[in-house]
């Protein structure tokens, strides 16, 4: 039996502007992704013909709904006397804006590309990935950080020499991204922001001004029909902490900080609210681990 194992990321977006919508119901975007240390695991365990999908988490679907089968089913096609079990062991919080279902196909993506014999490279990857979600090609790269730009899927390398220390809060609410962009254009009534300056930012190492500028054009739907996501923030605002905005389509609030024992601090501060609490910091990719 051939079992392989991927590390799913989560991400966080560093700056969201959403620069209009486009002909194919998107919007165009801008945004600084980010990836994460918290993350879930990808099992994969070749089987013949059949794609099936086993994950204890009951708002996961083991079915075609599953991001990770359909990357699997989309794959199939060059190899199709092969199957796939896949176990997916969820540490990203559903529905949060951490991009956790699109981690996971992404990795389902890589890790059938060498448990199949595929051979693809990642610029051949891409259009599928494209096509299961305008997140999944960002989790194709090893890249820590990204520009994305399109829908998010446009992307381009942005380097990020400090690892950052960080405190992911999700309150108990589920956000749908899709409802979030429908009442979009009732909320937005000034001009997106630049996110150049979150770029250079990262890439010269200054935490401090990253999180001086960190923003999100979704974040006013959210806090609008959603007023335990601006109690989560004003929580976050502590000492040692740089910045807090809302990632993706929320619910999830991060906070940048000074170092990983102010991130422990703010983290301790604020467990017994009862939200969903994570310290984390900027991802390191670990090797993949076949067995």
């Amino acid at each position: 039996m051939t079992v392989l194992t991927r590390q799913a990321p989560a991400k966080i977006n560093l700056g969201l502007a959403v620069h209009g919508r486009r002909a194919d119901g998107y919007h165009d975007i801008a945004t600084l992704f980010l990836k994460v240390s918290l993350a879930d695991t990808v099992c994969l365990t070749a089987q013949p013909h059949a794609i099936s999908v086993d994950g204890a988490h009951p708002e996961v679907p083991n079915d075609a709904r599953n991001l990770a089968y359909r990357a699997a089913a989309a794959l199939q096609p060059l190899a199709p006397t092969q199957g796939v079990q896949i176990t997916l062991h969820k540490h990203i919080p559903v529905a949060a804006g951490l991009g956790g279902g699109s981690s996971d196909a992404a990795a389902t993506l890589l890790g059938l590309n060498t448990l199949w014999h595929l051979r693809l490279s990642e610029p051949a990857l891409h259009p599928y990935a494209a096509r299961l979600g305008a997140d999944v090609p960002l989790f194709l790269s090893p890249t820590v950080a990204a520009m994305g730009y399109g829908r998010g899927d446009e992307l381009a390398h942005v380097a990020c020499p400090r690892s950052l220390a960080l405190v992911l809060v999700k309150p108990p609410i589920a956000v749908s991204t899709a409802w979030v962009y429908q009442r979009l254009r009732f909320e937005l009534t000034a001009p997106p922001k630049d996110t150049t300056i979150l770029k250079q930012c990262l890439e010269s190492g200054d935490i401090e001004g990253l999180g001086a500028t960190c923003f999100n054009d979704l974040e006013a739907v959210v806090l609008r029909h959603f007023p335990v996501v601006q109690d989560v923030k004003q929580a976050l605002r502590q000492p040692g902490v740089y910045g807090v905005c809302m990632s993706g389509s929320g619910p999830t609030v991060y906070a940048l900080c000074r170092s990983e024992d102010i991130a422990h601090e703010v983290a301790a501060a604020i467990q017994p609210r009862g939200w969903g609490v994570w310290v984390c910091r900027s991802w390191q990719s670990p090797p993949t681990e076949p067995v």
